[in-house]
């Protein structure tokens, strides 16, 4: 018995010193998730179209996201009785950051910056008549040519917005994500004509159009909105 307690009172000398060593790599374990990477990959569908976006969870209440968007799509549109063919083409990159209230939580603040999220190019059509109307003047289409327009938001926009989901493995491999927000910027409108070149009279009623044009745009289209779903795997 002596001898025993001899081995257990050595026993308790040696460990001693190493127990808080343990216990400090355990609680680092536990903060850190379990030894989870922390890492995502999702699909995305949204007013920024269809998106591929990769996260990361740095520390417990930030994590990281990068991604991109496309779409493109086609349609006919009227303004100020001049007949366009129009392309909308959804084309953003995005670089955000997530601050999460809970440690680990779901529920994040986002702050970052996207690429321009929205541009429409399009070629105008005179009317029946085979004139345009430019700025309350009419014009034949051999006097205009070739009329184009073109409206995009700026090339870098900051981001702002709130939302659902987190990298961080919580068990499911699977998440469901949503974001709601806003890129802020406004956008801009330029009017062309390959005959405005020949023709001052035209060139100063394109550019008083473009004006107009711009003004009604800019009533509307001071931020982009942001409205996203998707769903993420996690690793």
């Amino acid at each position: 018995m002596r001898t025993l307690r001899l081995v257990l009172l050595g026993a308790t000398v040696l460990l001693g010193p190493l127990a808080p060593a343990r216990l400090a790599a355990q609680a680092g374990n536990q903060s850190s998730g379990g030894g989870h990477v922390d890492a995502s990959i999702a699909l995305r569908i949204g007013t920024l179209g269809f998106g591929l976006e990769v996260s990361k969870l740095l520390m417990g209440h930030l994590g990281v996201r990068v991604g991109g968007n496309y779409l493109k799509a086609s349609a006919t549109k009227d303004q100020s009785n001049v007949t366009y063919d129009a392309t909308l083409k959804l084309q953003a990159f995005t670089a955000l950051l997530d601050l999460y209230p809970g440690n680990r939580g779901s529920f994040h603040f986002t702050g970052g910056i996207m690429t321009n999220p929205a541009k429409v190019t399009a070629t105008g059509k005179p009317s029946g008549g085979g004139t345009f109307d430019l700025n309350g003047t009419t014009y034949t289409s051999a006097q205009v040519g070739t009329l184009t327009g073109e409206v995009k938001f700026p090339s870098v926009m900051p981001y702002a917005g709130i939302g659902f989901g987190t990298p961080a493995k919580d068990g499911s491999a699977f998440v469901f994500l949503f974001d709601l927000g806003a890129a802020i910027g406004k956008a801009t409108v330029a009017l062309g004509a390959t005959g405005a070149a020949a023709s001052p009279a035209l060139a100063a009623d394109l550019q008083a159009q473009q004006t107009k044009t711009q003004n009604d745009v800019q009533k509307y289209a001071k931020v982009y909105p942001v409205l996203s779903f998707g769903l993420g795997y996690r690793f």
